[in-house]
């Protein structure tokens, strides 16, 4: 279906560039409920978001050893 590979397109791509994650996430889940999209959709929007929330996670842990030096 051209609406469900857009909307997973778009979803994945905001995650990707870092804007609002937690957003879209959100959105992804909704859009789950509603049927739009599966659990292996779910499973990779998930895998896009903790890849992101992980970076994050990396940069704050260089960021703090660079304070402790």
């Amino acid at each position: 279906d051209v609406y469900k590979r857009q909307t997973l397109r778009s979803i994945k791509r905001e995650i990707a560039a870092g804007r609002d994650v937690a957003f879209w996430l959100d959105k992804t889940y909704m859009h789950y409920d509603n049927g739009l999209l599966t659990a292996d959709d779910i499973a990779e929007v998930e895998a896009l978001a903790q890849a992101y929330y992980d970076a994050l996670d990396a940069e704050d842990k260089a960021d703090a050893e660079e304070i402790t030096l």
